[in-house]
């Protein structure tokens, strides 16, 4: 029952994130065309990877150190390690931006996307503190703050910034400018909320926050290895393909996230319920919670993907007749995310039994399957090569994860009737 009533809440905050990142995505669409839409791409595609050192997997290790009692009231803890993540991710965020001209020019071949690494630096920290934060609130079991700042207030709140700016200001930058905008918003609310989780806040904690660190470690390589592996495509058709393509199958890539809606509104509830039922030994519970939330999600996911499948076209029109390009990739996207909700939250179970490093493994040869397919698929069939690349190593990823679970753990994670 918690997982259907809080799962639609989490749902309904990201539908409203949805239509907000859908209507900063079609703004950019409609005034700037998929050139621009391409470059935006590639920026979030940098806050994204890097991001996720600057976090140093904090806020998913968050979620165990609370599941346990006696560390409800531990502040300090969190307050030590948002220091950190802050001074880490400012660093990878000044580096960025002494080697943009490089990155720019050199790598990507795209002198024009200079001016949008500036913006990208700025935002990375910002970006950092938000998703600890939100960490918290799902460690807390406040799903629906989880749900609203892990990411549709980032669009909500970008989404106002850019109409905002449109009024005053007409350039390719507008989009960016007002991402940063929207995050530096988001941050500072986030951390009025932290606050706000604890009956005194302080500094000091019981509990060594660099020993804390050690075991967010393979959290944060998981982690990073799978942005890299949401984030690769993006990446690989930046370094071979024009800001259009890009632009294009990005446009495809948002519309096909639709799917994975269900599986992160049951996640959010998800990991922390089984950490406790785990911690407590309580198996029987453990079992069946993963088993109904792999039913539910697969689903839902299938209900959606048969609409975007048959809705296609005007789905990918309502961004421009260029865009309606993108429809091969758009199906190829959806394949990939039906294979996922058959499997059922691999990575959320592993992470949750304290199989942080088997799971690590496995998404490291899923990212180098991935690599390879890109470099290998993309520069012959540009957006649908780097779809089909994401969708094997997804499959892999997938698969290998729930065959691994049955076999090891004795723990059924994929779809059952």
């Amino acid at each position: 029952m918690e997982i259907l009533t809080k799962g639609v809440s989490f749902l309904i905050l990201r539908f409203g994130g949805l239509l907000a990142g859908y209507g900063f995505t079609y703004l950019i669409a409609r005034e700037y065309g998929a050139g621009v839409t391409g470059l935006v791409s590639i920026s979030f595609t940098l806050i994204m990877c890097l991001s996720i050192f600057g976090r140093m997997g904090i806020d998913v290790n968050l979620i165990p150190f609370y599941a346990e009692k006696h560390n409800i009231s531990d502040s300090g803890l969190f307050f030590r390690v948002l220091v950190k993540a802050f001074f880490v991710s400012l660093v990878l965020a000044s580096i960025l931006f002494l080697l943009r001209r490089n990155l720019a020019i050199d790598f990507f071949k795209k002198p024009q996307l200079e001016p949008y690494i500036l913006w990208v630096s700025l935002t990375i920290p910002f970006w950092t503190i938000t998703l600890v934060c939100a960490g918290l609130f799902r460690a807390f079991k406040k799903n629906s703050l989880f749900a609203f700042f892990n990411n549709p207030g980032r669009f909500i709140f970008s989404l106002i910034a850019f109409t905002t700016l449109l009024i005053f200001l007409k350039d390719g930058l507008s989009a960016i400018k007002a991402h940063f905008y929207g995050v530096l918003l988001l941050a500072i609310i986030s951390m009025v909320f932290a606050v706000k989780q604890f009956e005194k806040p302080r500094f000091v904690s019981n509990t060594n926050s660099w020993y804390f660190l050690r075991q967010a470690f393979p959290m944060m390589l998981s982690g990073a290895i799978i942005v890299f592996l949401g984030w690769a495509d993006t990446f690989v058709l930046g370094i071979y393909e024009t800001d259009d393509t890009i632009g294009i199958y990005n446009v495809a890539l948002k519309i096909a996230t639709l799917t994975s809606f269900s599986l992160q509104a049951i996640n959010s509830i998800l990991a922390p319920k089984i950490a406790a039922f785990y911690k407590s030994n309580q198996m029987g519970e453990f079992r069946k919670l993963v088993k109904f939330s792999t039913r539910i999600n697969f689903v839902i996911t299938l209900f959606v993907v048969s609409g975007i499948i048959l809705f296609n076209r005007i789905l990918l029109g309502l961004f421009g007749e260029e865009f309606l390009m993108g429809a091969t990739v758009l199906i190829v996207l959806c394949f990939g995310q039906l294979i996922n909700s058959i499997s059922g939250s691999v990575g959320i179970i592993f992470q949750m039994i304290g199989k942080q490093k088997v799971y690590q493994n496995i998404v490291t040869i899923a990212l180098i399957i991935n690599v390879a397919l890109n470099f290998a698929l993309t520069p012959k069939f540009g957006g649908i090569g780097a779809a089909m690349a994401t969708v094997v190593s997804m499959a892999f990823w997938n698969i290998y994860g729930a065959v691994y679970l049955k076999r090891n753990e004795n723990v059924v994670s994929y779809f059952t009737l």
